[in-house]
């Protein structure tokens, strides 16, 4: 006579469960930004949070060493970057490209630079405007327009006398 084990009953526990959930949520994270930049409008709102944070970057490093940071801005190719006076008493005017992980970035083909108020010309480069930021938290005023393939806007202020950077969206648009 052979005795029969009760069977356990088919199905998945709930460790299971929370498991695939974590792997599925962990891949999606993952994939998901390298999709985001193939909708126009996500590069555009992209765009303008990148271009945000680098001037804030400028802002920092300025106040923090002492010394006068640029965000540049080559029009022709759509790239920006950041340089510093790297040795203001020694050389002073001349500007270094801030290296790490601060290299130069472009715009996507569907975002284009609209307006640069306030910004100054490189006096290197006819195709390059320059905002400055100082080591005593100033700037110029200066406003950035960023505009995307179906005509939306997002506008980067900055207040010269606080170097304060903020992203205006106009009212009509999310």
């Amino acid at each position: 006579m052979s005795v029969r084990l009760p069977s356990r009953p088919r199905g998945f526990t709930l460790l299971e469960l929370i498991l695939v959930m974590i792997l599925i949520f962990t891949l999606a994270g993952v994939v998901m930004p390298r999709f985001s930049d193939t909708f126009p409008s996500l590069q555009l709102r992209t765009s303008a949070d990148r271009l945000l944070s680098w001037l804030r970057k400028a802002r920092a490093e300025a106040a923090l060493t002492g010394v006068r940071y640029r965000l540049v801005l080559d029009t022709k190719a759509k790239k920006f970057w950041l340089a510093f006076e790297a040795q203001p008493w020694k050389d002073p005017g001349r500007f270094q490209t801030l290296e790490g992980a601060w290299t130069p970035e472009t715009l996507p083909d569907s975002v284009t630079l609209e307006t640069l108020e306030g910004l100054d010309q490189d006096p290197d480069q006819a195709d390059r405007k320059v905002l400055e930021f100082r080591p005593d938290g100033t700037s110029s005023d200066a406003t950035i327009v960023l505009g995307g393939a179906k005509g939306e806007k997002r506008t980067l202020k900055v207040v010269g006398a606080t170097s304060k950077v903020s992203i205006e969206a106009p009212p009509d648009q999310p």
